[in-house]
């Protein structure tokens, strides 16, 4: 429901691999996506109704709070469930019965990284649109290990693609990716511009396998996690007072746009003060991605593809501050997620 419905970047070529072993057969590549999302989406038609509840926190630091949330979700069918989101500074309580819907919001913003768990969880699917692992530019077609012809399903058969992107800010470019792993038939991760969810201890529920815990990659020495604690059949219809909607209201949407859209909306971005190096690459490019809460103010940015790290945390720390007109879609104010591309040219200093 919080959808990313404007395309970000066109995408060129596939440009790298990673695989321990391939499908062999080109139409299994194909419909590798549908085949996993087939296998283990449980919100799709048919499936069996549940109640789930979830915990997130930092895996590489459990002492810091700031990214504990709760999910929790009574699902009768898709187009009846109830969804409740919380953390310290942020809830949400979404309802839809039929064509109706109803949300409520406590607090102003909903965090990009929350909401890639909540995707991950109910709609694996949707980051995987249009994603065809079948196709590459400039490899071999095909992969098989020395043991002979996998085939999807197979234990221990891995197939990841890496497609590349070029994000503008004329007449600034750089290559951004997408990496799409696959296990056994089963989603292994999905690595994009503002997504990063891996998949792991998969068991069977109902007719589907489930993975029960959920990483999130934000940055060096920051890593997230999401464990589903329960997840049963609603072997008894959940009470109808769950579903009740007294007033409908759309639900919050986040919306991801181009660059050059991004900077229509800028009021206030002072120049970036690039620090001076001792070594790497001078001039060079970097990408940052930014997440916009509906006043304008920058919530979250994430590291992209750069010439040298130390200028992308630069980029981050001083778009923070940067000050944007709040957005509006359909006379709705919404969140809106996008890259930001920079060039750099400093001094180099000689270390002491």
């Amino acid at each position: 429901m919080h959808m990313r419905n404007i395309p970000l970047v066109s995408l060129l070529a596939v440009v790298a691999v990673c695989a321990s072993a391939w499908a062999s057969d080109d139409v299994l590549q194909s419909s590798l996506t549908e085949h996993a999302i087939e296998e283990s989406q449980f919100t799709l038609p048919g499936s069996t109704p549940f109640h789930l509840t979830a915990k997130t926190f930092e895996s590489t630091d459990r002492d810091n709070d700031s990214h504990n949330a709760t999910i929790e979700e009574y699902w009768v069918a898709p187009d009846k469930w109830r969804r409740t989101v919380k953390t310290a500074d942020f809830s949400e309580v979404l309802i839809v019965n039929g064509d109706k819907t109803s949300e409520t919001l406590t607090g102003d913003y909903y965090p990009n990284w929350l909401r890639q768990f909540v995707t991950g969880i109910f709609d694996p699917g949707e980051p995987l649109q249009g994603v065809d692992m079948s196709k590459s530019a400039d490899i071999p077609r095909a992969y098989v290990t020395p043991q002979g012809n996998l085939r999807i399903g197979d234990v221990g058969s891995e197939v990841c693609r890496r497609f590349m992107f070029l994000a503008s800010n004329p007449p600034v470019t750089n290559k951004v990716f997408s990496t799409y792993c696959f296990n056994g038939g089963l989603l292994e991760s999905v690595g994009s511009p503002g997504y990063e969810i891996s998949y792991s201890d998969y068991k069977k529920f109902g007719q589907k396998q489930v993975a029960r815990k959920l990483g999130e990659y934000i940055e060096s020495g920051t890593e997230l996690e999401a464990d589903i604690t329960e997840l049963r059949e609603l072997s008894v219809p959940p009470d109808e007072s769950l579903f009740a909607i007294n007033q409908t209201s759309a639900p919050l949407r986040t919306v991801v746009v181009n660059e050059a859209v991004v900077r229509t909306l800028l009021i206030s971005a002072p120049d970036i003060q690039w620090p001076t190096l001792t070594s790497g690459r001078n001039p060079g490019t970097l990408s940052i991605y930014i997440a916009i809460d509906r006043k304008g103010h920058v919530r979250e940015t994430l590291g992209l593809n750069s010439d040298n790290p130390i200028m992308t945390a630069a980029a981050r720390e001083q778009v923070m501050k940067w000050q944007f007109k709040p957005a509006a879609n359909n006379g709705e104010r919404v969140q809106v997620e996008s890259i930001l591309t920079f060039g750099y040219e400093t001094k180099i200093v000689p270390a002491p």
